[in-house]
C-alpha cells in the first residue's frame, strides 16, 4: 500500500473503476494485467488457489504499474484479515456480508484500536514498508478501501444498515450468488435479481457509499457505469486465456475444414 492510496483517491474523486479478477495466483499474470492498464486488480482468495505468500508476490507485481491491488478474502475472519493487511493491499473485499453486525466486525478487523481490533505489527509489516513508514499506524492504515459484498437475499434485506456502517466504502453486489440464493441460479437478469441489484445501488447512494458489481448478459460494464455503479469487474485472467485460446482454435478448425482436414488431436475442445 502506498502512503496515498490511488484506489481511495479515485473513489473520492468520483471516477469509475474498471477491475479485473486475478485467479491464477501468479505474480507475472498480476503484473501483466496491471500493466495493461486496469484501474484495479482484484486478487481472489475466496475462489482462487492463492496463498498469503503468493498474494504478497502478486501485489509486488502490481506495485508501480499504476494499478491498485484489492484482495477478496475467503471469509469475514479477523485472523485472515490481520495477516493480509500486514502485506499491504490497497483494498479488501469481504464476501457474503448479511448484516450490519457483520459489516462492523469486518471494519473492526481492519482498524487499529481504539477504532477497531486489528493487531499491531507495523514495525515489521510490508504494509508499513517494514517499519520505514512511520505514519502507517496513525495515517496510512486508514487509506485502506473496504468493500462489503452483498450476495444473498438476507444481505439485500439489511443493505441500508450495512451501507450505513462507518468504514464501509463500497457495497459490491455479487450477482451470481445472489441469483442462486434467490432461486434463480445462472439467471443474473431475472427481474427479482435486477430489483435487488438496484436496491443495493440506491442504498449505497443514500448512505454516501460507492457501489460495484459484475456484468451480466443484459448489462455490460458500460451500461452499469451509466446506471451509476462506480466499480465493475467484468473479466478474469482465466477468461482472457480461455476465450483467446478458443477463438484462435475455432479459426484453426475452420481453416482445417476448408482444406477438408479433420481437427484431430486438438485436446478436450476438439470438434
Amino acid at each position: 500500500m502506498t502512503a496515498t492510496n490511488p484506489l481511495r483517491r479515485r473513489l473520492e474523486e468520483g471516477r469509475t473503476i474498471l477491475g479485473v479478477w486475478q485467479q491464477l495466483s501468479h505474480p507475472a499474470v498480476a503484473e501483466l494485467v496491471a500493466l495493461a492498464g486496469y484501474d484495479m486488480v482484484l486478487i481472489d482468495l475466496e475462489h482462487g488457489p492463492g496463498s498469503l505468500f503468493e498474494t504478497a508476490n502478486m501485489m509486488r507485481g502490481i506495485a508501480g504499474t499504476g494499478s491498485s491491488a484489492m484482495v477478496r478474502v475467503p471469509a469475514n475472519d479477523p485472523v485472515i484479515l490481520k495477516r493480509l493487511l500486514d502485506q499491504g493491499p490497497d483494498g479488501v473485499m469481504i464476501p457474503m456480508v448479511e448484516s450490519a453486525d457483520e459489516a462492523c466486525a469486518a471494519v473492526a478487523a481492519c482498524r487499529y484500536p481504539p477504532k477497531g481490533r486489528r493487531g499491531w505489527a507495523a514495525g515489521v509489516a510490508r504494509a508499513a514498508r517494514y517499519g520505514f513508514d512511520r505514519d502507517y499506524t496513525l495515517k496510512t492504515a486508514s487509506e485502506l478501501v473496504i468493500a462489503c459484498q452483498i450476495e444473498s437475499v438476507a444481505g439485500v434485506r439489511d443493505v441500508d444498515a450495512i451501507a450505513a456502517v462507518e468504514g464501509v466504502d463500497v457495497i459490491f453486489v455479487g450477482r451470481n450468488d445472489l441469483a442462486a440464493d434467490a432461486g434463480h441460479i445462472l439467471d443474473l437478469d431475472h427481474p427479482e435479481v435486477d430489483a435487488m441489484l438496484y436496491k443495493c445501488l440506491e442504498a449505497a447512494r443514500r448512505n454516501g457509499k460507492k457501489a460495484g458489481t459484475v456484468p451480466s448478459a443484459r448489462r455490460n460494464w458500460q451500461s452499469l457505469f451509466s446506471d451509476g455503479f462506480d466499480m465493475v469487474v467484468p473479466s478474469s485472467d482465466i477468461s482472457f486465456i480461455r476465450d483467446g485460446a478458443s477463438a484462435e482454435l475455432d479459426a484453426y478448425r475452420r481453416y482445417l475444414a476448408d482444406r477438408g482436414e479433420a481437427s484431430i488431436g486438438m485436446g478436450g475442445a476438439s470438434k
